[in-house]
């Protein structure tokens, strides 16, 4: 009768009614996160084996073949995932084959076939080879066999790079001239892929474009009822939540694909006939795969070392390192992250390295390395959390063990697929632009630098692929390894603008790389709320694994891979100021009762980070 007044909390009482609620909507709101990082992942997964199987010699494969392949590489992306979100960098990123594997792999195969199209943007070309002494192995197998070493050679060197040092000490001298222009080709390096499969039908990438831009942007402070929405600062709850723009890419992804299915029952022309034709033999090379299939290390075939796969493999682990660090960097920023120390970065470089060895000893075409577009749709929806990753990785893992629902992703429209890269891409290119406030861009030297790394970025790949004469040095591994490095945008741009900024002669201020510079560390942010480093502890072990290891992280192998004492001391205070605006600080969902990364955003301080360990 009293309505519970005065009751002591127990069963049934309002406050762990609360509780459960709270708790109930923190995980919805984790899977529905989730489910949009799939699709992004899945999307690029098949833009990858889209580009890539044209380019191996034409013998058709088993009608399960294709699907297989798919399913190991979702197996082995949900695995690596779940390494480096626990043991790596402990960002939320999702790890996924990236371009900087197929342009190497598209090489490898137009050695070993020379007809094949070796053009990124997958149109047809004249059977051409840009090496020497080509040869036809006439085997859809062997080639794959022979990419698969590769990848496995990468995943090597990455792990070696990681555990040296080397990747957190590149990463330190990164200013903000050499990220400006790095992540600016990041993001313009898929605009011939995204062209391409836009082309298959303009008006359903323009309908995703169109939502995901309206939802993202124009009705970004729409808050509908949809769930609670935990507020860690305040220890506060605001039953509404920005829907439209928190799931700003799931659901346009989810309502183009349903309006394709439509106009495809009722035989409505929306696609070309020949993409139509092609993606019919793509679905179709997955109906008869099986339903369960446990992938495992030489279950189809071992993977082939040669010295042409030794080649490649270099130039594969040299561009996605490259590609990670940027990554990393993009993550954090548009998370609003404190800033990365470098044994978290190698800690992160470590885990893709393995996730590519697990890849090439399952036969995959391609490694595993952290998602430039899941990370900008973690920017576009200002949505980041370490848990939904997770749950991602999770649901990966399931695809990859039936080859059967894996082929399901084979019918999703191609020109979503070029819409998703539209709207993720996008981001990179302005985060990139974003750190010229940090630099004197009126000054000549940095004027120069941008332009002639951007501009040959863009530039040697495209002489070397229309070039009519082969690269030729006297030795094939050679002549794959140089081609395979040069056709590569990401690595271009990071080497010439990190040659040319620790070259040049220059003042730190033309450099921004004065220490009051809001990029780097930002005295009042690691006293906030009195907590001092509580920052740092984003990037830290999970505890257990912390106390099982006191004493190994001291040695020599394992050194790069945890914090001194005084890089403890000043990451606390390495913060970053961020993109989000004012009110609209990215929410990081919570892992019921666990110490997950939460919101840290209130509306009236600007300056706060958005990220907060709860120990």
């Amino acid at each position: 009768m009293n309505g519970g007044r005065g009751r002591a909390p127990g069963a049934g009482s309002p406050m762990l009614t609360s509780c459960s609620s709270q708790k109930m909507c923190s995980w919805m709101m984790s899977c529905c996160l989730a489910l949009q990082h799939l699709a992004v992942q899945t999307s690029l997964l098949c833009i990858f084996h889209l580009l890539l199987l044209p380019t191996l010699p034409q013998e058709p494969p088993h009608a399960h073949t294709t699907s297989k392949l798919l399913a190991r590489s979702l197996f082995a992306c949900g695995i690596s995932t779940v390494l480096q979100t626990t043991l790596g960098s402990r960002l939320p990123l999702v790890q996924i084959p990236s371009f900087e594997y197929l342009v190497p792999a598209m090489v490898l195969s137009s050695h070993l076939s020379p007809g094949a199209s070796t053009d990124r943007n997958g149109t047809a070309m004249a059977s051409t080879c840009l090496v020497p002494h080509c040869r036809d192995t006439g085997s859809w197998a062997d080639s794959l066999q022979e990419v698969s070493g590769a990848v496995l050679i990468s995943g090597l060197i990455q792990l070696a790079l990681g555990v040296s040092g080397v990747c957190g000490w590149a990463a330190r001298h990164c200013g903000p001239m050499v990220l400006a222009p790095s992540l600016s080709i990041i993001g313009l390096s898929a605009y011939k892929e995204a062209a391409f499969f836009c082309s298959t039908s303009w008006g359903v990438a323009l309908l995703l474009v169109l939502l995901a831009v309206t939802f993202s942007q124009h009705l970004r402070s729409c808050r509908l009822p949809f769930c609670a929405w935990p507020h860690a600062w305040e220890a506060t709850t605001e039953y509404s939540a920005p829907t439209l723009r928190t799931f700003s890419v799931l659901l346009p992804f989810g309502g183009v694909c349903i309006v394709c299915a439509i106009l495809s029952y009722f035989h409505v022309p929306w696609e070309s006939l020949d993409v139509t034709m092609a993606q019919l033999s793509w679905a179709n090379s997955t109906s008869n795969a099986p339903w369960i299939h446990i992938p495992y290390a030489g279950a189809w075939r071992w993977p082939l070392l040669t010295p042409r796969a030794l080649a490649v493999g270099i130039a594969m682990a040299m561009g996605c390192s490259m590609n990670s660090v940027g990554c990393y960097v993009l993550c954090r920023r548009l998370l609003r992250a404190p800033r990365l120390p470098p044994h978290a970065c190698n800690r992160g470089l470590c885990m893709e390295g393995l996730g590519s060895l697990l890849a090439g000893l399952l036969g995959s075409a391609g490694g595993t390395a952290s998602s430039i577009a899941n990370t900008c749709a973690a920017g576009l929806t200002q949505a980041g959390s370490r848990h939904s990753v997770q749950v991602s990785a999770l649901l990966c893992m399931v695809l990859g063990l039936s080859p059967r629902l894996a082929g399901l992703l084979t019918h999703v429209p191609l020109a979503v697929h070029g819409g998703v890269l539209c709207v993720t891409y996008a981001v990179a290119v302005g985060t990139g632009i974003s750190y010229f406030q940090y630099t004197d861009i009126d000054s000549g030297r940095n004027i120069f630098i941008v332009g002639f790394a951007m501009f040959m970025a863009l530039l040697v790949p495209r002489w070397f692929g229309t070039a009519l004469a082969p690269l030729a040095t006297g030795w094939v591994p050679l002549d794959l390894l140089f081609l395979s490095l040069l056709m590569v945008p990401v690595f271009l741009t990071g080497f010439l603008s990190f040659f040319l900024e620790n070259t040049v002669s220059g003042t730190l201020e033309e450099r921004g790389l004065l220490p009051e510079q809001p990029w780097k560390a930002r005295a009042g942010d690691c006293r906030l709320h009195g907590e001092r480093g509580k920052a740092s502890q984003a990037y830290k072990l999970p505890a257990g694994l912390r106390r099982l290891l006191p004493s190994s992280c001291k040695a020599f192998p394992c050194c790069f891979l945890c914090p001194g004492s005084e890089e403890e001391e000043e990451g606390s205070c390495a913060t970053e100021e961020g993109t989000a605006g004012p009110g609209e600080g990215t929410h990081l969902l919570p892992k019921p009762s666990s110490g997950e990364l939460q919101p840290a955003t209130r509306p009236s301080q600007t300056d706060m980070p958005a990220w907060h360990t709860v120990a």
